[in-house]
């Protein structure tokens, strides 16, 4: 590629595992990455840790040295089409792909490559910001090792920030002006390297830290809708309500109300974080995001805003329950498990009469119809044992859901007495 057009940050990524910066503790003689990469051995693999601290340039330094075909892909945009060439390619020959952003890709993909990954057709280098606890499939996460990358430190932001003033021949004469740029990045190679890129012909004007800082201000847009940038504003606003700190939240969606974000986004993912992280311990934060939603559609910005935020605000301030969300994954756990086991008979809709005959709805009691409302009813099917799923907690609103289910429980026990 021409040099030219060559971003800088494409420049200085380094090809030789001599040349890495960072991640020492995974790299140290004897540490995993220093193994498996002395081994020369292809393993499937999950790098996760911050944004600009070496995933992807540590990913294709250890493709690089293996004997494989490799593919490069991105969660974000991966298609059926590329897995269909993957599938071609591997059913040749073994193939290695790096999967930027794996966390991006659904759960339908991440299931569709993990016969491959298993019977060895396929090795994976994922590479995440996500806690991939959350943002893997359990079963696709449990055929990979992971290391966990840490932000570099000062003194490494130094050598990578040098190196792009060197690329660049260009002199910064004062040194707070690198202490700045390390902590401006957040320790974020890529971004340091990109405002180095970004100041180059303005360097000569660079006498103070003030002069850096107007000359930033006025070029750095640190929002982009469609790259990195984007989803760790929306992760961190997430993660600001999750941990019910109203006012970090408040600061994330101003940080992307300004950057151009489409404000509708913010409130699909506040829908999320009522059913997800809030569930039943406040049912109202749920009508309260549908209803923020709505209300911006019908008034639209600048006012619509300020909806939104009444909502963020309310969700970080509720009591939070994980209970929904859990209860949904196990459930899908079992309900994938045993898809083979029939309805009862008795709880089958009789449309037809035919339906009837076959005994559809039979002995079928109304329980609205019995006292109490409630009868000693087995509702799972007949070859499989009662499940629990929902697990409310002692906050909010599921208090009210613990002692519902302690009274259908004891109504339950006092009718088997009967």
């Amino acid at each position: 590629m021409d040099s030219k057009i060559t971003p800088l940050a494409e420049l200085l990524r380094p090809r030789e595992i001599e040349d890495f910066i960072g991640q020492n503790h995974l790299l140290r003689k004897g540490q995993m990455l220093d193994l498996i990469i002395s081994k020369n051995n292809p393993v499937s693999m999950l790098f996760f840790g911050p944004p600009g601290c070496g995933k992807t340039t540590l990913a294709n330094i250890i493709a690089n040295r293996l004997n494989l075909p490799l593919l490069n892909i991105n969660g974000v945009s991966f298609s059926t089409t590329q897995f269909k060439k993957i599938i071609e390619e591997a059913n040749k020959e073994p193939i290695l792909i790096i999967i930027d952003e794996i966390h991006r890709m659904n759960k339908a993909q991440q299931d569709a490559l993990l016969p491959y990954v298993e019977n060895g057709l396929i090795f994976i280098i994922g590479t995440t910001t996500e806690n991939p606890s959350y943002e893997v499939n359990k079963s696709l996460l449990s055929r990979l090792t992971i290391a966990e990358f840490e932000k570099l430190t000062k003194e490494e932001m130094k050598i990578i920030i040098q190196k792009a003033l060197n690329r660049l021949n260009v002199n910064l004469k004062n040194e707070l002006v690198i202490d700045f740029v390390t902590d401006f990045s957040n320790y974020d190679a890529r971004q340091a390297i990109n405002i180095i890129n970004m100041i180059k012909n303005e360097a000569e004007k660079i006498e103070s830290l003030d002069d850096f800082k107007k000359i930033i201000n006025k070029k750095y847009v640190p929002h982009d809708k469609d790259g990195e940038e984007h989803y760790n504003l929306i992760s961190a606003f997430h993660k600001s309500v999750r941990g019910s700190d109203v006012d970090a939240s408040i600061y994330y969606f101003a940080r992307m109300i300004t950057g151009g974000e489409d404000p509708l986004y913010i409130a699909r993912r506040m829908i999320r974080i009522a059913s997800e992280d809030i569930g039943n311990a406040d049912p109202q934060a749920m009508i309260l995001a549908v209803s923020s939603y709505n209300a911006f559609e019908k008034i639209g910005s600048p006012e619509g805003e300020l909806s939104l935020l009444q909502c963020a605000i309310y969700l970080a301030l509720s009591p939070k329950s994980t209970a929904v969300y859990n209860a949904y994954k196990e459930s899908l756990e079992d309900a994938k498990s045993t898809a083979n086991l029939s309805v009862p008979l008795k709880f089958r809709n009789a449309v037809t009469d035919f339906d009837k005959e076959r005994g559809y709805g039979k002995e079928y009691v109304y329980p609205p119809l019995i006292k109490d409302s409630f009868i000693d009813e087995k509702y799972f099917p007949d070859n499989m044992s009662e499940r629990k799923y929902y697990e409310p907690v002692e906050r909010g609103f599921e208090r009210e859901m613990i002692k519902r289910i302690a009274y259908y429980k004891k109504l339950k026990e006092d009718l088997k007495i009967k």
